[in-house]
C-alpha cells in the first residue's frame, strides 16, 4: 500500500526517504542533515573553538546582565521583571516562539537530539567520572550545534513574525565563525 495515491500493490519500502526527513526535520531537512553530518565529523580544535565561541558569549550575557549601571539594569532588573515578558528577548526565545507558532517545536527538539548524538563523543576509558567531564567541555559544542540546527529548521520563516534574519544570523554565527 501507498501512502501517496492508495494503491495496495506499491509497498511502503519504495516511499521516498525524503519525506521520512522532512517529516523529523520539517522542511529544511536537507539544511539540518548537512550541519548534523559535519557536526559529527568536528575536529579536535573545532570542538575547542566552538566551546571558546560559546563562552564569550555566555561571557558577554552575564557581563550584560550583572555591568549596566545604576537604575533597574543589570542583575537587578532582571530580577525585579521576573514573569513579565521580555522586552529584548534573545534569539533562542524568538526562535522558540517561533517554532511553537508554525508549529515546529517537534522538529526544533528531534533535530537537537540528533545533533547532540552526533558530536557525544565514544565510550570514555576512563570511567564515569571521565565520561561526566568529558561531556561537560563539550557543552559550548552543543551548545552551537543546537543553535545551528535549531536556525536550520526555521530558516524558511525568516521575516516572518519577529524571527527577523538578524535573529537567524544570531543563531547561525557562532557555527558559521568555526565552520565556513
Amino acid at each position: 500500500m501507498s501512502i501517496e495515491n492508495n494503491d495496495p500493490t506499491i509497498p511502503f519500502a519504495t516511499l521516498d526517504p525524503a519525506l521520512h526527513l522532512e517529516y523529523l526535520y520539517g522542511p529544511q531537512w536537507a539544511a539540518v542533515m548537512r550541519i548534523v553530518e559535519r557536526a559529527a565529523q568536528l575536529t579536535a580544535d573545532e570542538r575547542e573553538k566552538m566551546n571558546a565561541e560559546a563562552g564569550k558569549r555566555m561571557q558577554d550575557s552575564m557581563s550584560a546582565l550583572t555591568g549596566a549601571a545604576g537604575g533597574a539594569g543589570g542583575l537587578a532588573g532582571l530580577l525585579s521583571g521576573l514573569g513579565q515578558p521580555s522586552q529584548d528577548p534573545q534569539p533562542l526565545q524568538i526562535a522558540s516562539e517561533t517554532a511553537k507558532e508554525f508549529g515546529r517545536s517537534r522538529n526544533v527538539q528531534i533535530a537537537g537530539l540528533v545533533a547532540g548524538q552526533a558530536i557525544s563523543a565514544g565510550p570514555s576509558t576512563g570511567g564515569e567520572l571521565a565520561g561526566l567531564l568529558q561531556s561537560l567541555g563539550s557543552i559550548g559544542t552543543l551548545t552551537v550545534v543546537s543553535q545551528a540546527v535549531t536556525a536550520a529548521v526555521l530558516s524558511d520563516l525568516v521575516g516572518r513574525g519577529r524571527y527577523t534574519q538578524e535573529v537567524h544570523d544570531a543563531l547561525m554565527q557562532p557555527w558559521t565563525s568555526v565552520i565556513s
